[in-house]
């Protein structure tokens, strides 16, 4: 995806973002910020968190921070963050900014956070971002496996992403760059009903199909418990 057609989904993206980003139950925010405090990261000078949508980690990191620089290419995911992320200490930066643009100034960080960037897929990318920062700090979930709808799920294409950590870790050691991690682990749980179950696959199966997969799962329940486990990874290096 093209930078410009990229920017423009994310703006329209927005606002369904930062309504499922308002629903997770996870504690990620939370434990990442203790986790960086145990490990002399926090608090700091100046921190960027790049690619920041709609913010969500702002809340947890702003009070081990002095200056908070928020960098989006997405003018929406910033006017989000504007609109509901109290600020009481003046120390919030919004900063509209793409990837290339980011790289390729002077300027070097004493520490550079990317939660999820979906944009950091090769070495060189990678290590642009090792190079400008003192510390550079990675968050991606790596695993999410769920007993109820994903054997039955069609669509494998997000594991690749889900692998990402798997390659930075692997480019960091070639460069002979030092680097640690920390695994934080979720478990969802939902109760699900069959008339959801053949909605939800409704477009993938024929009824027959969808007949014998009710079957398989619920048995004579009319409902099961959906269980999602949840791996994120974090990386310092």
């Amino acid at each position: 995806m093209e930078e410009e057609e990229a920017m423009l989904f994310w703006d329209e993206f927005a606002q369904e973002y930062a309504q499922i980003q308002r629903e997770s139950q996870l504690k990620i925010a939370e434990e990442a910020a203790a986790f960086l405090v145990e490990q002399k990261v926090f608090p700091i000078s100046t921190f960027v968190d790049f690619a920041a949508g709609t913010g969500r980690y702002i809340s947890a990191f702003y009070p081990f921070v002095d200056e908070y620089y928020a960098i989006d290419f997405s003018k929406e995911m910033l006017k989000i963050i504007e609109e509901t992320i109290e600020d009481p200490m003046s120390k919030l930066h919004l900063v509209q900014q793409s990837q290339k643009d980011f790289l390729s100034a002077e300027q070097h960080w004493p520490c550079i956070f990317i939660a999820m960037n979906p944009a950091v897929r090769d070495k060189e990318t990678l290590l642009q971002f090792q190079r400008k920062a003192h510390q550079l700090i990675i968050l991606r979930m790596i695993a999410e496996e769920e007993n109820v709808f994903q054997p039955y799920e069609k669509n494998h294409s997000a594991k690749n992403d889900l692998n990402l950590n798997t390659c930075y870790k692997k480019w960091f050691s070639e460069e002979a760059i030092d680097w640690q991690s920390r695994q934080f682990e979720y478990i969802l749980k939902e109760e699900i009903d069959q008339e959801l179950f053949h909605l939800y696959f409704e477009e993938d199966y024929s009824l027959e199909q969808r007949q014998e997969m009710v079957q398989h799962v619920f048995g004579e329940a009319l409902t099961v418990e959906s269980q999602t486990k949840i791996t994120f990874e974090l990386l310092l290096a």
